[in-house]
């Protein structure tokens, strides 16, 4: 009786464990799930895992490819270093210890973005360093210039009042006083690393920035999203700062009022050179699939002596921190609310 009794025992223990483990690999949709956002929960993050997804799900998937509610779908194993559930990130505003030593203190200059957010996303960064251009046998590349920019901008909307997340960080370089920056690859995007695929790494900032947006959309009045780049263009060619904004009524009058203010700066300080940037509507991926309005800044051509001249100086890279701070505190004075357009899905116009 005893043997029997442990051979029962031992063949359920068999036939329930493969249940038990196999429950851990399956997972119903939620209401509003695609592909994308279904295996996001379950951090399969990289566009890989969803060809794997469709070869395990096939036959369950509806007419359109889409998941149905009610049915049950096989989550694909995890590849060697993810993991589940994912490490917890940083969903909180930006530090200002991430300004580095020298700025990391600073006192309030005014209230007067006191009730807007900031979502400021340096281009390129981790495996990516974006246009890359020599000078006195030194390589320098984008994704530091952009980032310096970008901690500038965010620590002078800080000391307006205003509440900012910079989405692209890197532990270790602060804002820096330097013409020549170092490079390195160890940015993250709030913590997690930068994936080396194109499209992952814009879908992984622009996922972040939308998870934000669902928080803090109905909390402030006034919301933007500015992502940072030099552009790279024929060495001959010199530009100005130029402009770019998503089919959004929001995003375009931000824009415009950004152009005016620096306009309005070269009118002061240089006032014989003129002024060539613009302003215009680019179906970009990242512009397309942000959800608050969004933004995107040309810098200057990485690859022109006169752009790159000012571009390595820190005292320009602050002017136009400070320009582009002015020209939001006179944006978000005269906000009014306005229901932003539905935009296309696609994903032409990668930057």
């Amino acid at each position: 009786m005893k043997l029997r009794h442990i051979f029962i025992t031992v063949v359920l223990s068999g036939c329930l464990l493969p249940i038990f483990v196999s429950a851990q690999d399956r997972a119903y949709p939620i209401e509003g799930d695609g592909i994308f956002s279904f295996l996001r929960r379950w951090n399969r993050t990289d566009t890989t895992y969803v060809r794997e997804f469709i070869d395990l799900n096939s036959e369950k998937l509806n007419a359109q490819g889409g998941l149905e509610l009610g049915t049950v779908y096989l989550i694909p194993p995890l590849h060697p270093g993810d993991v589940y559930p994912a490490p917890e990130t940083n969903d909180q505003p930006t530090d200002p210890k991430i300004f580095g030593e020298k700025y990391k203190d600073f006192t309030l200059a005014s209230d007067n973005l006191e009730d807007a957010c900031f979502y400021i996303i340096s281009g390129h960064g981790g495996p990516d360093p974006g246009a890359v251009t020599r000078i006195d046998g030194r390589e320098l590349h984008e994704d530091e210039y952009n980032y310096d920019f970008s901690l500038r901008l965010a620590r002078n909307l800080m000391m307006h009042g205003a509440t900012v997340y910079v989405i692209i960080q890197d532990e270790y370089d602060g804002i820096r006083d330097e013409r020549f920056l170092p490079n390195n690859n160890g940015e993250t995007c709030l913590g997690d690393p930068i994936p080396k695929s194109q499209i992952d790494r814009l879908k992984q900032r622009v996922e972040k920035v939308n998870d934000l947006y669902a928080r803090d959309k109905d909390k402030f009045r006034y919301v933007r999203a500015l992502e940072v780049h030099i552009d790279s263009r024929n060495p001959k060619e010199q530009i100005d700062l130029f402009l770019y904004y998503a089919d959004n009524p929001q995003s375009r009058m931000t824009s415009y009022t950004l152009r005016n203010e620096v306009l309005e700066q070269y009118r002061k300080h240089q006032p014989n050179r003129g002024f060539n940037g613009n302003v215009s509507h680019r179906d970009l991926y990242i512009l397309r699939q942000l959800h608050p309005p969004a933004i995107m800044v040309e810098v200057g051509n990485f690859q022109n002596t006169l752009d790159r001249k000012r571009i390595m100086d820190p005292n320009n890279r602050q002017a136009i921190a400070n320009w582009i701070t002015h020209a939001f505190i006179e944006d978000f004075s005269h906000n009014i609310p306005i229901s932003a357009n539905t935009s296309s899905k696609s994903m032409s116009g990668v930057k």
